[in-house]
């Protein structure tokens, strides 16, 4: 059994990313690509990944589904970031493998990308995503509330949610300097 604390059952079940992207669906790569496009490297960001290079100890394990729109935008800068500290990644499909995600709930509900680093024995070393905090925090702020679900004001405060985050994504690739920033002070503390 898989725990949020240890994956190793799971390791070397994902796919790679080439057999990601050839199995979306035609529109969804076409998203994923148009964000991906928008990809560029921040030196500082670049050298300070130079030290992990030199490790052979880690691992990632990305879940994702070909659909969410936080994939098309975050898996792109979170799959660089792990090639230019050379640490393997695989994904997995989260309805493929449910008993993975349900490990890696945000905030109770199933979000993707969720970007797991662990070390050679499956031990989890920290989680990612699906987005950056700044991006995060109306849906943070819509699931503190914790409204009932049959409460008539749910569907316009999570609308609301929705459009914070998209507010905060904007139209161009600069959220995904976040996304690498946060990323890379995760893997530089362990």
């Amino acid at each position: 059994m898989i725990s949020a604390e240890n994956i190793y059952e799971k390791l070397g079940q994902g796919m790679s990313q080439q057999d990601f992207l050839e199995s979306m669906n035609h529109r969804y790569r076409a998203t994923l690509d148009q964000w991906y496009e928008c990809f560029t490297w921040d030196a500082h960001h670049r050298e300070a990944l130079t030290p992990l290079k030199e490790r052979n100890d880690l691992r990632c394990a990305i879940l994702a589904g070909d659909w969410c729109g936080d994939v098309h935008r975050n898996l792109g800068p979170a799959v660089e970031v792990m090639n230019e500290a050379d640490i393997p990644v695989e994904i997995f499909i989260m309805e493929k493998h449910d008993d993975l995600m349900s490990q890696f709930l945000t905030m109770g509900g199933r979000s993707v990308p969720k970007v797991i680093v662990t070390n050679l024995e499956g031990d989890v070393l920290f989680s990612w995503g699906p987005r950056p905090a700044y991006i995060q925090e109306p849906m943070t702020a819509f699931k503190r509330k914790n409204l009932d679900p049959d409460d008539p004001s749910i569907d316009e405060e999570k609308k609301a949610a929705y459009k914070g985050i998209q507010a905060r994504y904007g139209e161009g690739g600069d959220y995904q300097k976040l996304v690498v920033y946060e990323l890379t002070n995760q893997l530089l503390q362990i």
